[in-house]
């Protein structure tokens, strides 16, 4: 069996650094993982109108007059929640009221007062925010 006998101190440092990258190579290949970041399975619902025409006015318990600006939203005739009208003026501004929905393809119908306001057919896709504009 023969010896191995380095001429240079440089000779050994570039073996030594050779076999460091080799296994840093090997044990990154091993432990690598994959992330993946992706858009949560809903979109949003946003109601906008004139709120004038979408008003309806209670008394609170200390008696002050208040004005709700409330919709009732069915979603595939199955799911119905009240939804706050956004004014279409401050449009250009971040509205608060904004509803989370499944994705896909639903049949939305809105309703003020119990009569019928407008009922359509929409596609949403992941992190979608579709606005409807009511009459």
């Amino acid at each position: 069996m023969k010896k191995i006998v380095f001429r240079s101190a440089f000779a050994a440092f570039a073996l030594l650094a050779a076999a460091l990258i080799l296994s840093t190579a090997l044990f990154s290949c091993m432990s690598a993982t994959t992330v993946r970041q992706g858009l949560e399975n809903v979109a949003y619902l946003e109601i906008m109108g004139d709120k004038s025409k979408y008003q309806t006015v209670t008394s609170t318990k200390s008696g002050a007059t208040e004005f709700l600006h409330l919709v009732q939203v069915v979603i595939d005739e199955d799911e119905a929640f009240d939804a706050e009208v956004n004014s279409i003026k401050n449009r250009a501004v971040e509205n608060e009221f904004s509803y989370k929905i499944a994705t896909g393809t639903h049949t939305i119908e809105i309703s003020f007062e119990g009569r019928r306001v407008l009922r359509t057919q929409i596609f949403v896709s992941a992190g979608q925010t579709k606005v409807i504009s009511l009459p």
